[in-house]
């Protein structure tokens, strides 16, 4: 097999499963926070005819997912090992289903007004039960910021629950996307080292086989 054709084989499924995994990131966040990125790094990265297909896709994670099962269908390699890593292909597609399905089923509207309304007239009426506990202050002054704080907590909790429901918005999705890629092509770059020294790999057998 040619080298430099290897190497842009694999060069190319490095690159279709960064494609995914910043397309699954894009699909997953507001259209306005991320799209003019996306665009701009599918640009830079990928063949300006790939790019735009993947940008003009109605679910781009599908279209990266299927770009990468092509670019692993070319790879110089015996059709059974083609064949185990498309079966790894459904493990993406299951995560991606159920991504899906946390951000397309979110706790009820309801149950959250609910909550904060809850919690805003129990903090409401929480200074009228504290008055008898804190007469020892003057003019039950310290009843003010410790109900102040138990605000705080309590409407922290109840901002962290809602946060929770969409948790792809804050979470480093970017950075994951970077550190896939990046991790990605340092082991493309490993292709064929070592596989011209069979002097080193004999020594190496030499040396850890019992001695006879």
């Amino acid at each position: 097999v040619d080298p430099t054709l290897r190497a842009e084989h694999l060069r190319q499924v490095s690159l279709m499963t960064w494609a995914f995994v910043r397309s699954m990131k894009r699909h997953l966040s507001p259209p306005a926070e991320d799209e003019e990125a996306y665009v701009a790094e599918l640009n830079a990265r990928l063949a300006p005819e790939q790019a735009q297909a993947m940008i003009d896709a109605a679910h781009r994670p599908n279209r990266a997912l299927y770009d990468l099962s092509v670019a692993i269908d070319r790879l110089p390699m015996h059709f059974m090992r083609k064949n185990a890593i498309n079966k790894n292909l459904s493990i993406f597609e299951d995560t991606l289903g159920g991504c899906e399905r946390l951000l397309s089923s979110p706790i009820p509207l309801f149950y959250s007004r609910h909550t904060a309304r809850f919690l805003s007239t129990w903090l409401l009426l929480l200074p009228f039960a504290m008055y008898e506990p804190f007469k020892g202050s003057w003019n039950h002054v310290m009843e003010i910021p410790a109900i102040a704080l138990a605000s705080l907590f309590l409407f922290g909790i109840e901002e962290l629950a809602t946060q929770l429901e969409e948790p792809f918005t804050i979470l480093p999705m970017q950075g994951f996307c970077d550190k896939i890629g990046g991790w990605c092509d340092e082991i493309t770059s490993w292709a064929g080292q070592g596989q011209e020294a069979e002097e080193a790999v004999q020594a190496n057998i030499a040396e850890i086989a019992p001695s006879r």
